[in-house]
Order: C-alpha cells, then sequence, then structure tokens
C-alpha cells in the first residue's frame, strides 16, 4: 500500500506529530527515513518522567527515597531533557511543558531550558517544580526568570503562563509581558506589591489563577490609573485571604472562589459577573466552625442578590451534608447553567433540586453529579437493583408535591449509580421539567479541578448496567425527551 501520508508536506506532517505526546512522536522515527528526525520538529514540548519514562511520576515514592537517590533521579532528568533539546530542529514552539520535582536545585538548567522556549518564540508556558508539595512553602521555592523576556524584546510571544511551586516577583515598570493574556500560580507567596506589579506589567491579562498560595488577608486587584482586561479570576484556598476587591474591571464575566470568602468578594467600578462557581467549604479550615447549611442558604439566599446578572452557577460540594433546606428564596432571574458538583444530599436529594427549580424560572441547562452517601437500608435496595431487582416495587414519588418547570430542556447527571434516590431524581425530572428535550446519565464521576477544567473518574465499583437503567427510566420517558446513556 502507497505511503499516502509520507507524501504530505513537512509543515504538516510536524503538525500531526504536534498533536501526540514527545514520546509518543519519537517511535515515528522507525517508520522511514523522512519520519526520523520528524518528531524533533514537534511544536509542543512536554519534560516530564510520562515522556521520559513512559511511567506517571509517584510523588510519594519521590518522597520517601534517600537523598542521594532523589539527587540521582534529577540529574537523570535533567540529561534526558538537556538531550531532547539539542537534538530540537523545530522553527519554533507553541507550548512547552517542565513538570518533575526539581526544587530551586536546579534553577540554572530551568533557567536554560525557558530561554530555549523563548527564543523559540513559545506561546504558551508552563513550569511545575513539585518539590514543595512534599513539604511546605517554608523553603525557598525556584525563581522565576522574568528578566528572560525583557531581553527577548518583541520576539516575546508568550501569552499562558502557569507556574506551580515558583517565586514571581517581577519589578514595578516591568514591560516583558505586554502579551501575557492568562496567568495560572500554584503554591507561591504573593504579596499586594506582587500583584500590584503583575496587573500593572501584564495589561493584556483576561485569565488570572491564584490557587494554595499565601496571601495577604484582604486583596486588592487594580492596575491604577487604566482599567483592568480581567475577564476571569480564580481564587482557591489561599491562606489568609478572607477579602478580595476587584477596581475597574470592566470585562469580568467570570469569578471562582470558595465559601471562607462568601459576600467578600467586592466589585468596585467593575462589570457583573454573568458566570460564578463557588466551592463550598469542608470547614477543616483555620479552625471554622462548620455549618453548610448557612453556605447553601447563602447560595440560594444571597448570590442572586449579589450577582444579578448571573447566567451560569457552578456549585462544589466537597464532603459537604446537609438535612435542612433554606426557606427563603431569591429569584436567578437570567440563570440559564447550573452545575451542581459532588452532591451528597442523599436524603433531601429531591427536595433541593426542586428548590433550585422554583429560584430559576430560565434554566435550560441544569447537570449535576452526584456521589450520594448511601448506607444501611438505601445500601441494600441499590444492590437489589444492580443485582436485577424492580424499581418500580419502590414507592412512588409524590410529583404535585414538587415544582414543575418550563424552560429547562438539557439534564445531565453523572456519577449514576443506580440509587434509588437517583431513579426517583431522574423520574421527577422526566415529569416535571414541561420542555426538557435530552437527559444524558453518566455512569462516570465529574472532579472539577479548576479553571473550567474537569476530571473524568470511573466508577469501577457497584456499576449499574446501561440496559438496567434503560429497562427502568424506558417507560417513563416522554416521547419528546431523547434520553442518552453513557
Amino acid at each position: 500500500m502507497a505511503d499516502l501520508t509520507g507524501r504530505l508536506p513537512e509543515d504538516i506532517l510536524s503538525s500531526i506529530i504536534s498533536l501526540i505526546s514527545v514520546r509518543e512522536a519519537a517511535t515515528t522515527s522507525i517508520l522511514s527515513k523522512r519520519w526520523r528526525y520528524l518528531w524533533t520538529t514537534s511544536s509542543n514540548l512536554d519534560l516530564d518522567p510520562k515522556n521520559m519514562l513512559g511511567l506517571f511520576l509517584c510523588l510519594d515514592h519521590f518522597k520517601s527515597q534517600h537523598t542521594e537517590w532523589k539527587q540521582k533521579q534529577k540529574g537523570r532528568f535533567v540529561r534526558w531533557a538537556n538531550h531532547i533539546l539539542e537534538l530540537y530542529a523545530g522553527k519554533k514552539i507553541d507550548s512547552f511543558r517542565v513538570e518533575y520535582p526539581l526544587g530551586s536545585g536546579h534553577g540554572c538548567d530551568v533557567d536554560r531550558w525557558i530561554q530555549f522556549a523563548i527564543g523559540m518564540q513559545v506561546q504558551s508556558l508552563s513550569i511545575n517544580l513539585l518539590e514543595h508539595y512534599l513539604s511546605d512553602l517554608s523553603r525557598e521555592l525556584y525563581k522565576f526568570p522574568y528578566w528572560l523576556f525583557d531581553q527577548a524584546g518583541r520576539q516575546s510571544k508568550i501569552k499562558h503562563l502557569s507556574l506551580k511551586f515558583c517565586s514571581l516577583s517581577i519589578p514595578a515598570n516591568f514591560n516583558g509581558l505586554n502579551s501575557l493574556s492568562s496567568l495560572s500560580l500554584t503554591r507561591t507567596s504573593l504579596s499586594q506589591e506582587n500583584v500590584d506589579n503583575i496587573l500593572n506589567g501584564c495589561p493584556s491579562l483576561e485569565w488570572f489563577s491564584m490557587s494554595e498560595c499565601r496571601c495577604p488577608f484582604h486583596l486588592k486587584l487594580s492596575s491604577g490609573c487604566r482599567f483592568l482586561r480581567l475577564r476571569h479570576l480564580r481564587i482557591f484556598r489561599c491562606d489568609p485571604l478572607e477579602k478580595v476587591e476587584i477596581h475597574d474591571a470592566l470585562s469580568i464575566a467570570s469569578i471562582e472562589y470558595e465559601a471562607i470568602m462568601f459576600g467578600q468578594v467586592l466589585l468596585k467600578n467593575s462589570a457583573q459577573p454573568v458566570r460564578i462557581c463557588m466551592t463550598l467549604d469542608r470547614g477543616d479550615r483555620r479552625n471554622l466552625q462548620y455549618n453548610p447549611r448557612s453556605q447553601i442558604t447563602y447560595i440560594i439566599g444571597t448570590v442572586a442578590k449579589e450577582y444579578p446578572l448571573l447566567e451560569t452557577l457552578f456549585v462544589i460540594t466537597p464532603m459537604v451534608q446537609i438535612d435542612i433546606i433554606p426557606k427563603h428564596l431569591t429569584a436567578f432571574t437570567k440563570l440559564k447553567r447550573l452545575k451542581l458538583l459532588g452532591v451528597r444530599f442523599r436524603k433531601i436529594l429531591l427536595e433541593l433540586t426542586s428548590v433550585f427549580l422554583e429560584a430559576a424560572p430560565s434554566l435550560v441547562e441544569l447537570e449535576m453529579d452526584l456521589l450520594l452517601p448511601c448506607t444501611g437500608a438505601a445500601k441494600i435496595e441499590h444492590r437489589k437493583i444492580v443485582n436485577g431487582a424492580d424499581y418500580t416495587e419502590h414507592k412512588k414519588i409524590p410529583l404535585k408535591e414538587y415544582c414543575q418547570h418550563q424552560r429547562l430542556k438539557e439534564v445531565k447527571l453523572s456519577g449514576f449509580r443506580g440509587y434509588t434516590s437517583e431513579f426517583d431524581l431522574a423520574v421527577l425530572l422526566l415529569k416535571n421539567a414541561l420542555l426538557l428535550e435530552k437527559m444524558r446519565i453518566v455512569r462516570e464521576t465529574i472532579l472539577y479541578t479548576g479553571d473550567s477544567e474537569c476530571w473524568v473518574m470511573k466508577l469501577d465499583t457497584d456499576r449499574i448496567k446501561q440496559e438496567q437503567i434503560l429497562k427502568i427510566l424506558g417507560p417513563e420517558v416522554p416521547s419528546t425527551v431523547n434520553l442518552v446513556l453513557e
């Protein structure tokens, strides 16, 4: 058979190579003479253990080893990374990522790799040095060499920068990151001065994420005399931060934060966001009194007042359980998309769902990820259904007691394992969402990682079969609704 792919122009082949990992791309060198060095032109370079060894790095294993072993592995990684860059023959690099527990001890090597990427007009740069995940932030962090971008001048094309376990401290009036549109900082220390210099030195910044950083109690986001171009802001587990002021952000559209700052994200001379993501607190930080009911009350009773233009609402509920539903509701007049992830309210699942539907009359899309803790009788019922028992023996749902909805068109239920409460929820939505067009039932569960990214986690235990779901729900599905099982 003719090698039709091999006849393509080299630029196209390089683009194809860039869609796979460095390790996978290197294996194409055995195909023919033309392919032998083609992998060295990939525009996406990931320097990590998976590409070096074909294995993911186990941090716990790395942590447990003695110092000499760790240094040997670090040296091995550095030599491998240097070899990859020596062989590189491409004209430019779109994305460049380094992920290995090097810490600050190999700062000169990391500096050299970053300088190489900048020289190749890199657009997306990600540095994750991991090591301080194994200890704490009291040790010296690797200092990100911001000055290399100033030296590059107009050649710098960097648009996306992600730093984990690195220190970023740019001086005032720094102009080397003018084109940067997104910045993600994880596990670092940020003072008010750091943040001021970042916002002043990155005039094109639209996406700003701070996760597990050390910040002051009160943080002000402002760029002085000009308006911020920020569109998305994420603040997650930044201690001891509890209050944030956002000034002159006329384009802000999305904010993510957690329960500890409910009511303390203040918008001054700024636009009203249309997307909010909130993470309920587990009550294990700073010895806070655990009060999940107050968190739900805030979301249902206050959020609509604070964000009247809200169209999309995410609620992440890790390890939160409540037995009483707030009675005072405030209508989300413009809310169209609602995502409830990590839902654990088995006893009041139908009531809580109905309350949200009542509070959001314009809702079009509903997604719920179910992590229902079922024990005792509920677990016995679940086992019977998984083993083939008839769900219709279960008590009928009093549909008239729950809110009907006039606009809801799409529903997605993930983490579906076949508990009776899950089937009750599906039947309630099938019957009471009068304009429903599609219902997706997914057996995998969704883990939200922030900044609009999710992981899909398969449930290997007690998974109900698709045929059983169809047998139970099939008779309940109106002719106008498309039931999709995944």
